[in-house]
């Protein structure tokens, strides 16, 4: 009888240490889960802010698009009229045919404001746009697996399973591997 007594005194003890390491990992997977999420939210407003300016971009990149032609447009047409007898209008029309021409160049090649240099931008938002994507699955990916971590953990304090706590730390230790490839290397942590 006192053999069966101290077997389950030990038992209770070890169920107990048992749910408080349990505990304490729920804990520890809890705050990484959060820091996680949070990363994760940062990431999906800078995807959201460089979609916005990349369209931004690429719409003003299709306006001087537009204005180059009209102005091309333009140039041909005056070259294409007969010739004023006037020598005054043929200045005139000579020199507003070469600002046509001027105005397309200058939209096209202008460091500034032309389309290569919009262009440019453009693809800059995109490629950090991307980037961010990558560093929001990768850290969407870490906090699915802390969850699962997190669940397991619970489930092992409740049932005092050792095989449960072992797989909520394989998950746990996943997440947050997943978690520092999503702030170093977002490529490989997004799936």
């Amino acid at each position: 009888m006192q053999k069966a007594l101290e077997h389950q005194e030990h038992a209770h003890h070890v169920a107990e240490h048992g749910g408080k390491s349990a505990a304490l990992l729920v804990a520890v997977l809890a705050a990484v889960l959060a820091v996680c999420e949070q990363q994760a939210k940062h990431a999906d407003i800078k995807v959201d802010a460089n979609a916005v300016l990349a369209a931004d971009a690429w719409s003003q990149y299709q306006a001087k698009s537009t204005r180059q032609l009209l102005s091309l447009d333009l140039a041909a047409t005056l070259a294409a009229l007969d010739p004023p007898t006037d020598p005054a209008y043929a200045q005139k029309r000579a020199a507003l045919a070469k600002r046509f021409e001027d105005d397309a160049t200058k939209f096209q090649k202008d460091p500034a404001d032309g389309k290569e240099a919009i262009a440019v931008r453009a693809h800059r938002f995109e490629e950090v746009r991307e980037e961010s994507l990558e560093r929001a699955h990768s850290f969407d990916n870490a906090a699915a697996a802390l969850e699962l971590g997190i669940v397991l953990a619970t489930a092992s304090a409740i049932t005092a399973s050792t095989m449960l706590i072992r797989f909520a730390m394989l998950m746990g230790a996943v997440g947050l591997v997943l978690g520092v490839l999503g702030a170093t290397f977002p490529s490989l942590g997004a799936f």
